[in-house]
């Protein structure tokens, strides 16, 4: 079964990048796109069997948008975030809060009208976080993903895990990688070697499976 990992920017005018994994693990297409259409064509077209999206995808329990305006509120008082969100952090994973003072709010917007739009298409759709994913596949002295030897190390630790990607070299940056790491999840899933943080209410995050 094929795996498409999204790393998704808030802004079109920014590209979002797309990798596309086989049921072996091999990286067989890098992508962009800038308009949601265009990834829903790209969708359309390859029929994967799962795709992956690096966003939140649901907004919290009680909330209808996150309008500083609007009377909507947390469904469990003293709350800053979704359940998952809260979950991460007693496991020391940083992450941002999906609350109305998020500095995120267009890329949740974009999540989760993008996931929205593929699921009544028919597609199944994950929410993954790549960095969350990367502490728990390579430990905690990942490099954060603005350093200058980001790049490098994921590629080192990604090569052993996912084939073809000296193919696709010249296309490697800080977005790919998360994409591909967002796949890789995706299909880690899919053989059912993954742990969920969350409530269904709220938003489900897939996790590589976690040490006992």
């Amino acid at each position: 079964m094929s795996v498409l990992g999204v790393d998704l920017r808030a802004s079109r005018k920014k590209p979002s990048a797309v990798a596309i994994l086989d049921s072996h693990s091999h990286l067989s297409e890098l992508r962009s796109f800038y308009e949601d259409s265009e990834l829903t064509e790209l969708v359309d077209n390859i029929r994967p069997g799962l795709i992956a999206i690096g966003a939140p995808l649901n907004l919290p329990s009680g909330f209808c948008c996150l309008d500083q305006s609007c009377d909507c509120r947390f469904s469990v008082p003293d709350r800053k975030g979704r359940l998952l969100e809260l979950e991460l952090a007693k496991m020391g994973i940083s992450c941002f809060y999906t609350n109305k003072g998020s500095i995120i709010r267009e890329l949740i917007y974009r999540g989760i009208r993008l996931s929205r739009d593929l699921r009544d298409a028919g597609h199944e759709v994950i929410e993954v976080y790549p960095h969350a994913t990367k502490m728990l596949l390579f430990g905690d002295k990942v490099p954060p993903k603005n350093s200058a030897i980001s790049v490098s190390y994921i590629i080192d630790h990604l090569t052993p895990l996912v084939s073809g990607m000296e193919k696709h070299a010249d296309d490697l940056d800080r977005n790919t990688c998360d994409a591909i790491i967002n796949a890789y999840t995706g299909q880690l899933h899919a053989q059912s070697n993954t742990d969920v943080l969350g409530d269904p209410d709220e938003g489900i995050l897939v996790l590589p499976k976690m040490p006992n």
